[in-house]
């Protein structure tokens, strides 16, 4: 999508991976798990919170993607 050799890049795979665990013990902790241990009993019952958690989050992102875009596209049409 950038053209041009000035483009930053930025490894967030750290940063990602972090909110990913908060995420994990936020759902741990509402439900009454420990977030130390990972039993084999813990994990399905978590991981269909996570991953609706994850839906909702992930919709709004291209929620606002899809908003961006038709916005900017509105301007090109001005611009024209």
């Amino acid at each position: 999508m950038l053209r041009g050799g000035n483009a930053s890049v930025r490894d967030r795979t750290q940063e990602f991976l972090g909110i990913g665990q908060s995420v994990r013990k936020s759902i741990s902790s509402q439900n009454g798990h420990s977030s130390s241990g990972s039993n084999k009993d813990d994990r399905p019952q978590s991981a269909v919170p996570m991953q609706s958690e994850f839906n909702r989050r992930a919709s709004k992102i291209g929620l606002g993607i899809h908003q961006t875009s038709q916005k900017l596209a509105k301007l090109a049409k001005l611009w024209k």
